[in-house]
């Protein structure tokens, strides 16, 4: 039997806790282990239970989901956390990939996406819900850095694959999503990524984005609409 990945969900309303236990528990994988109805109560339970992924609301009494984010990222870098949230304004999306988020899904279309994002991060990928893409990317182009060389060399210091492999990432393909795309082993993609996000210097999918903005690999035009 294939071990069971553990997750604590963080929000403040019991009945949306019992949807997300729900939705999770329709991947025999994934495990709730824990729940906690504010930031400070998620913390304690998080650094006593250690879980593999933490599903978390921003909006919580005593410590919001953002300051939760930052502060158990620091403390456990390698606990991933998935943003489950309603609120789609670029302030509240860019904050919480600052903060370490490595997922963020909006509540009106979580369920299936919900699991993508779990799955994703499990993975070592990020995931963003289709809406939150698309205001990523209004930002960067905003940022007067989207427009400058990106740090860690130009696209000319990637090969054809690592380029190919580095579209296909941004676009939101999971490893084993693109390995199935480009017929190569699951292996093998994640060690491309390693070696793009060396090269590059970047140490998120995140950064990876303003990369190919900056360089015209994607066109922020059409990417994430």
């Amino acid at each position: 039997m294939s071990q069971k990945h553990s997750v604590v969900i963080c929000d403040d309303h019991g009945i949306v806790r019992e949807g997300i236990k729900q939705v999770l528990a329709s991947n025999p994988a994934l495990e709730v282990v824990g729940e906690a109805a504010n930031g400070l109560e998620g913390l304690a339970l998080i650094s006593k239970l250690r879980p593999d992924v933490v599903v978390t609301d921003i909006t919580m009494p005593e410590m919001n989901g953002i300051d939760m984010t930052r502060e158990l990222t620091k403390e456990f870098p390698d606990i991933r956390v998935v943003i489950l949230s309603v609120h789609s304004r670029k302030t509240f999306i860019m904050e919480a990939l600052k903060a370490g988020a490595r997922g963020y899904v909006l509540k009106d279309s979580a369920g299936e996406k919900l699991l993508d994002a779990v799955q994703a991060v499990l993975d070592g990928d990020s995931y963003l819900d289709s809406p939150v893409a698309g205001h990523i990317v209004d930002e960067f182009v905003k940022m007067p850095s989207a427009s400058e060389p990106a740090a860690g060399g130009g696209g000319e210091t990637l090969t054809d694959r690592e380029r190919q492999i580095l579209s296909l990432v941004v676009e939101g393909f999971s490893n084993k999503q693109i390995a199935e795309k480009l017929f190569l082993s699951p292996k093998t993609v994640d060690n491309h990524r390693a070696k793009i996000m060396s090269k590059l210097g970047r140490r998120d999918v995140i950064g990876l984005v303003k990369y190919a903005l900056a360089t015209g690999l994607v066109d922020p035009d059409t990417w994430g609409r």
